[in-house]
């Protein structure tokens, strides 16, 4: 595996360095902690914040840098995107992940509507998708969606529940997954849609996190009219969609560098605060501990690097794409939890408190990420599939 850089890589590396740092001010929000489930994730001003730094994205050709160049992206190579990824995450600025989970699939299945219309205004950063996948009782199977879409001359119609969706309340569209033909194998009978979210019939109710934040929404569909333009693919081979959705959700490259600032600013932190007269960092524990944390870091970046290096050869990384998963959940719930331990009861404390420490978000960031083992398919349902694609296990 060769991991080096070209000169012209390392220089849009200064770059992307240099613009982060002078037109990103998070203003004491935090837009991005427990891998982008931040704390302020449906906070109005922080919101507005990221807005407006996606325009400025947008402006750079930034937010679509991966995308083809007939489609209005940069069509950059593997290398130039894991820089952008890298840098973005280490200087805490929020890059452009949810474009890689809409364009794709329209680029790869969408019709002309899609291509004409969605897409150049989603390439500016003006409008926002939510994805319609979860429901009460499809999580990690997602191919039991029970939400029901019947054609009805030119529209279908939509009725059922989706859950667990994420900033559905801000959204333009939803990118869903419906069952059209209830008689079929479960994952021959889905059609992907995409839902207008000010649709008539359309009911939103917000759920709650540990933190009594708001996370998520239920959202609920009676009878939602959908015209038949809004399929992405065919009618009943939605599933094939959805996988492309999915495959572009799972390379986890700014990960590592997002943990890597975390410890080091709490490391700056350590050498300042006193404990018993001793600088906290002169404790033999707490070194052993962030010592080993930087060990963690580099293996899961060298497994990110990896993914990208197969991706430059054309090679499709499943199973070390779970790996990636699998390792920088546990890497960012590992972290936090341990930064938020040495603090002892410190660490509890919210960032509203004036008492809370090292950056004031890492107590609610220890408990945030406890969903990261489960959202964007479980720790179990990764290990299942290194197990049966990189260990030959039987099912």
């Amino acid at each position: 595996m060769d991991f080096r850089f070209s000169q012209e890589d390392e220089a849009f590396r200064r770059e992307v360095r240099e613009f982060v740092n002078a037109e990103w001010d998070p203003k004491g929000y935090d837009s991005v902690g427990a891998s982008i489930a931040s704390y302020d994730l449906h906070t109005h001003e922080a919101i507005d914040l990221v807005k407006e730094w996606q325009l400025k994205l947008a402006d750079k050709g930034w937010w679509t840098l991966h995308w083809p160049t007939e489609f209005g992206g940069q069509g950059a190579p593997i290398s130039r995107q894991l820089i952008y990824r890298e840098e973005m995450a280490y200087w805490g600025a929020p890059s452009s992940g949810a474009s890689d989970l809409v364009g794709p699939v329209l680029m790869y299945h969408g019709n002309e509507w899609h291509r004409d219309e969605l897409l150049p205004h989603y390439a500016t950063a003006e409008i926002e998708f939510c994805r319609l996948l979860s429901e009460p009782g499809a999580g990690s199977d997602l191919a039991s969606v029970q939400t029901r879409a019947v054609e009805d001359g030119d529209d279908f119609i939509v009725t059922g529940q989706k859950i667990w969706t994420s900033m559905a309340e801000m959204a333009d569209y939803g990118q869903a997954l419906v069952r059209t033909d209830p008689e079929a194998a479960k994952h021959r009978g889905l059609t992907y849609l995409i839902i207008d979210m000010k649709s008539p019939g359309i009911i939103l109710r917000p759920l709650y996190d540990m933190l009594g934040r708001r996370r998520w929404s239920e959202v609920f569909m009676d009878e939602v009219r959908v015209p038949k333009r809004n399929m992405v693919g065919e009618v009943n081979r939605g599933w094939y969609a959805t996988m492309t959705h999915l495959s572009f959700e799972r390379s986890n490259i700014g990960g590592p560098a997002r943990m890597l600032r975390t410890v080091e600013e709490f490391i700056d932190y350590a050498r300042e605060v006193k404990v018993n007269g001793e600088p906290l960092l002169n404790d033999v524990r707490v070194r052993h501990v962030l010592a080993d944390m930087r060990l963690q870091i580099e293996v899961a970046r060298m497994i990110s690097y990896r993914v990208a290096w197969m991706q430059t050869r054309g090679e499709i990384p499943v199973k070390e794409s779970s790996q990636t998963k699998l390792w920088g959940d546990a890497l960012h719930q590992g972290i936090y939890r341990g930064i938020a331990s040495i603090l002892n009861d410190y660490g509890q404390l919210r960032p509203e408190d004036k008492w809370a420490p090292a950056g004031r978000f890492m107590g609610v960031n220890s408990i945030l990420a406890t969903g990261l083992s489960i959202g964007g398919g479980t720790r179990e349902v990764q290990k299942n599939i290194i197990a049966q694609r990189a260990l030959g296990l039987p099912r």
